[in-house]
């Protein structure tokens, strides 16, 4: 469990929702603030293995292909569906 004043480091823009014009691909990094991001892909054991989310409840071949970016900063990774 980390420590209790580990949210301290945690900017306040970095917690606020996307706005209505704003993707959340868009958004800041919501660890460090940082907005310097590099982008990529999920891969499996192969290159040509892609990670998916499905849904609970979809059936076989509903999954979403997701994509992913990494912040410079912090290395935090998020993953986003294609739009």
């Amino acid at each position: 469990m980390p420590p209790e004043d580990c949210t301290q480091n945690f900017s306040r823009e970095a917690h606020e929702q996307p706005t209505k014009s704003q993707k959340p691909q868009e958004t800041p990094c919501p660890i460090c603030g940082s907005q310097n991001f590099v982008w990529g892909r999920t891969v499996g054991e192969s290159v040509s293995q892609w990670v998916y989310f499905r849904a609970d409840g979809a059936g076989w071949g509903e999954g979403e292909k997701l994509r992913a970016r990494k912040c410079l900063n912090c290395k935090n990774v998020q993953l986003f569906t294609y739009d």
